[in-house]
């Protein structure tokens, strides 16, 4: 077992499509990787960076006069926001935000800039 910066490691065997190893073979040739393992393990590395960095948003589902509220108080805090920031970080619907944040333009209280 080899020892890792952060601990040991394990094995895990795979099984690729033989297009697919000719394809990495191909890829560790020509940027100099020293073996399989270490581009699959760099590939690999690389993808679980990547996903980490994937926000997951859980839309909410609450009445619209709650929604209301909550987007008044949020414009309130800022000078201004994108429709989609407001969605994101509420968790609420996208077309819901967009026809509550019309709402309040048609009430004066937003604007669109």
């Amino acid at each position: 077992m080899v020892q890792t910066q952060t601990g040991k490691a394990r094995m895990i065997p795979i099984r690729l499509p033989e297009v697919q190893v000719n394809r990495i073979d191909e890829i560790v040739d020509t940027f100099g990787y020293k073996s399989r393992t270490d581009f699959i393990r760099e590939a690999i590395e690389h993808y679980v960076k990547e996903v980490e960095l994937v926000k997951i948003i859980k839309i909410r589902d609450i009445p619209r006069e709650e929604a209301k509220r909550e987007i008044r108080d949020y414009l309130k805090s800022r000078d201004k926001a994108w429709l989609d920031e407001i969605a994101d970080d509420m968790g609420l619907d996208f077309a819901f935000v967009v026809d509550v944040v019309e709402e309040l333009e048609k009430e004066g209280f937003a604007k669109e800039v």
